[in-house]
């Protein structure tokens, strides 16, 4: 009887403690997001399915989407694929979404009339077809691409495919690919020849790759280039009107970037490498991108290597480095869709 007792005290000390453990880790959890603007949503849950017409801010982390890409792998449907929504804007032509997609099989054959797709990959490998025909077409999906250009894919590389353009994703034997795709509205104009870069002169004219080592090796090279603010930018492709959208860039900071504010622009980012912090939300002081601006309030949160960053427009940014490391990313420019 008394060993009884003794396991049930025992038990009672380790469930109030656990309790107690509890209670401390939802207060710290709670002021925490105190801290951050309430027009802010911070991806800081495995939640799916983030339908909102109007996204605030957004980081994906990247040991959030590799805990996304376990749970993913835990539900392949039939087709060897598994996906879920991470940020829609609920646009009429299904642009401006972001999707986290994981295939363990070929997938079908796709091709989007108005859609662009622009693709970060995270984690495995394998080949994607781009080009040809499509065969079979039944709404944006087909049974087989005839002819078509094949491309080795690898975790960190980024990908640019137009609308209109057949492709199809084709994981390593027994292997899978999984990637972050941004859904942007097709742009009609000609390609814009950017000055410090021109886009990837590949089979189909408009489809983009930049492998993650070539952008290791961008990484290096734009050291060289430093400019007196600390930081050193090439163009990566520009599909849109003059840099306005539709433009990829390639951006390293090795010291504090200058508050910047773009009225009819989303920035989509893709951290290649270092650590730093991003200061967003609050009031612009001053004029974006001149020395002397500032943000007053806000929120700030730190930044990796893999992390997926999404910023809206009209809202006030900033890169902060840590110490003496830098941070660099690709940087996609997509056109804002406000709905006021």
């Amino acid at each position: 009887m008394n060993q009884f007792l003794l396991c049930l005290g025992g038990s009672f000390q380790a469930a109030k403690h656990s309790v107690l453990i509890l209670t401390f880790c939802f207060a710290f959890l709670l002021q925490s997001c105190q801290q951050l603007p309430s027009s802010t949503f911070v991806s800081l849950l495995p939640t799916t399915n983030v339908m909102i017409e109007r996204p605030e801010f957004l980081i994906w982390t990247a040991l959030e989407l590799e805990q996304r890409n376990a749970q993913l792998g835990r539900t392949i449907r039939a087709d060897g694929s598994s996906r879920e929504t991470l940020a829609d804007y609920v646009t009429p032509n299904g642009s401006h979404r972001f999707r986290y997609i994981r295939r363990d099989r070929d997938g079908l054959p796709e091709q989007h009339d108005n859609i662009e797709d622009y693709v970060y990959v995270k984690s495995g490998a394998g080949t994607i077809i781009v080009g040809g025909q499509m065969l079979g077409r039944t709404g944006d999906l087909g049974t087989e691409i005839i002819g078509g250009t094949r491309y080795v894919l690898g975790a960190g590389d980024v990908i640019r495919i137009p609308a209109g353009i057949p492709h199809a994703y084709l994981p390593e034997e027994g292997g899978h690919i999984t990637y972050v795709l941004v859904r942007l509205p097709a742009y009609r104009g000609a390609v814009i020849e950017s000055p410090d870069g021109e886009a990837p002169a590949l089979d189909p004219p408009g489809f983009g790759l930049w492998p993650a080592s070539e952008l290791v090796q961008r990484n290096e090279e734009i050291i060289e280039r430093m400019r007196s603010d600390g930081s050193s930018r090439e163009t990566l492709a520009d599909y849109g009107a003059g840099g306005n959208s539709h433009r990829l860039r390639f951006i390293r900071r090795d010291r504090d970037g200058v508050p910047e504010i773009h009225q009819d622009i989303i920035d989509v980012v893709f951290i290649q490498s270092g650590n730093g912090t991003v200061h967003f939300g609050g009031e612009m002081i001053g004029q974006s991108n001149v020395p002397g601006a500032r943000i007053n309030d806000g929120a700030q949160i730190s930044i990796t290597a893999g992390d997926v960053l999404h910023i809206p427009a009209r809202m006030p940014h900033a890169y902060l480095t840590a110490g003496n490391d830098h941070i660099s990313y690709v940087l996609v420019r997509m056109p804002a869709f406000l709905s006021n």
